[in-house]
């Protein structure tokens, strides 16, 4: 076996020396700090568009139960998991699928939900019911109780995103970007 003979060039030094490390994460931390604002909209444009995908996946969930199961199920906003808030912007923190009891009550009298869900997003941001429409029930032949359901997410009072649930119990979504178009 032959040796492998390192070769040294005079003056020449592998690696870094602390300052140029340094100076090296101060640019880098200089260019994060002007591009960061630019990224918001696309981060605000996500978010909403998961909000939109989890919400309508519930409520597909939801219609689907009701089908199979033969009975009817109820989608409402929920803080604690166990029960209706009848909030309209309620559905910020939370919402849970369950069979619907007797009434139209806060109370989940029917047993313990099928699914509940909860969004942890910053602040600011909302998913508001159409008004006079708390919750979604649906009927054992999948068909949507009472009057469209919309759900509206919002991000410091732009509207970002749309859920729509038609009496026939269609669900349908759309990414929207409207500045000023939620309520505060």
């Amino acid at each position: 076996m032959t040796a492998v003979k390192r070769c040294w060039i005079p003056g020449f030094h592998a690696g870094l020396t602390l300052l140029e490390l340094v100076v090296g994460l101060a640019v880098v931390a200089v260019l994060c700090a002007i591009a960061l604002p630019g990224l918001q909209p696309v981060l605000d444009r996500q978010r909403a568009a998961s909000a939109r995908q989890v919400v309508s996946s519930h409520l597909a969930f939801a219609r689907l139960a009701a089908i199979q199961g033969r009975h009817p199920i109820r989608v409402c906003a929920s803080v604690d998991g166990a029960t209706c808030s009848g909030d309209a912007n309620g559905w910020a923190t939370g919402w849970i699928v369950h069979r619907a009891g007797r009434g139209d009550g806060p109370t989940t009298d029917a047993g313990p939900p099928l699914r509940h869900h909860q969004l942890r997003y910053p602040p600011g941001w909302t998913i508001r019911s159409s008004d006079g429409r708390r919750h979604m029930r649906f009927l054992p032949d999948g068909r949507a109780f009472g009057t469209n359901l919309t759900l509206q997410v919002c991000a410091r009072g732009d509207l970002m995103a749309e859920i729509i649930v038609n009496n026939s119990g269609r669900i349908r979504s759309e990414s929207v970007r409207r500045p000023g178009g939620c309520a505060p």
